[in-house]
């Protein structure tokens, strides 16, 4: 089959495009090359053990690649292998909501900072003042959310609920900055005290819009059709990292997303689609990939030159990851 007819299939979740148990998984890669960016990114030298001098508290949006724990605790009552080893197996010793074998991206950085690990936001920390839980910042990401809402989905005829292969939940970026400005309210209640935490604290703004392609492609979509989301995609995105300006943040991590072509499990739906004969990898979906990166950068350009004041990085997950496909043995494989 092809993905421009598409295919009728069925996976217990959009992660398996991501989790690999027996090989490291594709978002520990992303993870360590991500964490390798933010370091070297702000400054050419190595960063001491402890940062926190310099942010005093991170807050991180987007989806599985950042979620620690989000997804399970919403779907309390939902199964899945997250739930058991060997996620968490290889740091945490078990699993914690993690798609990944051991840590994620927010945790590499949050070590960078010298932050203790938070939990997930929809955990909560009960008898703790808001203060004491936030003390940190906050991790609002959840698996299998999008930059697009929920309705946007429903409204065009995609399911969103647990017995379709690629549940949407209603955890758009969108919703994840609403929670945010909760958490924003009960830190400062005046004017200049928000303005003051969101100037000293890290913003980290996916990686987020994979998923608004997955789930349309999980759910028998067409490239043809998944296609034209990509501008409105970036939209949402811009939407977002304009409202946290607005709000006053000053320093900002924007991820692209990563050549979804390369991953297995479109490898294996769509073997006959035409490859790039120098990865193998599909060249029709990684196009689509290429368009919404590009678009995104775009955009973050003119983000610049309309706020001199604030730092925005763009992180190019797309060709590191793409370099450890095209040149393995120069990268640890032997």
């Amino acid at each position: 089959m092809s993905l421009a007819r598409g295919r009728n299939h069925y996976f217990p979740s959009t992660y398996t495009t991501m989790a690999v148990a027996s090989t490291p998984p594709l978002q520990l890669v992303v993870a360590a090359l991500l964490a390798l960016s933010l370091s070297t990114t702000a400054s050419s030298s190595p960063a001491p053990a402890n940062r926190s001098s310099c942010y005093k508290r991170l807050f991180s949006f987007g989806d599985s690649l950042t979620d620690t724990g989000n997804y399970i605790i919403h779907y309390a009552n939902a199964s899945g292998p997250v739930l058991a080893l060997p996620y968490g197996e290889t740091f945490f010793g078990r699993p914690t909501g993690r798609w990944s074998d051991g840590r994620l991206i927010i945790d590499f950085i949050v070590e960078r900072l010298g932050f203790q690990y938070w939990p997930a936001y929809l955990k909560g920390a009960a008898g703790k003042s808001p203060v004491e839980e936030f003390r940190y910042g906050a991790n609002f990401a959840v698996a299998a959310a999008t930059a697009l809402s929920q309705d946007f989905f429903l409204k065009k005829n995609l399911r969103v609920d647990l017995l379709t292969p690629s549940p949407i939940p209603p955890y758009s970026l969108g919703v994840q900055i609403d929670l945010f400005k909760k958490v924003l309210a009960m830190l400062a209640s005046t004017d200049q005290e928000r303005k003051e935490v969101m100037a000293s604290s890290l913003f980290l703004v996916g990686e987020i819009g994979l998923n608004d392609y997955n789930h349309p492609f999980l759910q028998n979509k067409t490239l043809e059709w998944v296609r034209p989301l990509a501008p409105q995609v970036i939209e949402s995105i811009v939407l977002s990292i304009e409202v946290l300006i607005e709000l006053g943040a000053k320093t900002m991590y924007v991820p692209g997303i990563f050549p979804l072509g390369c991953t297995p499990l479109y490898l294996s739906l769509f073997p006959g689609d035409d490859r790039d004969p120098a990865t193998g990898c599909l060249r029709g979906l990684n196009d689509l990939i290429l368009v919404h990166n590009h678009m995104l950068e775009a955009k973050l350009e003119e983000l610049r030159r309309d706020h001199p004041g604030v730092s925005i990085t763009y992180v190019n997950s797309y060709d590191n990851v793409l370099g450890l496909i095209t040149a393995p043995t120069q990268n640890g494989k032997r």
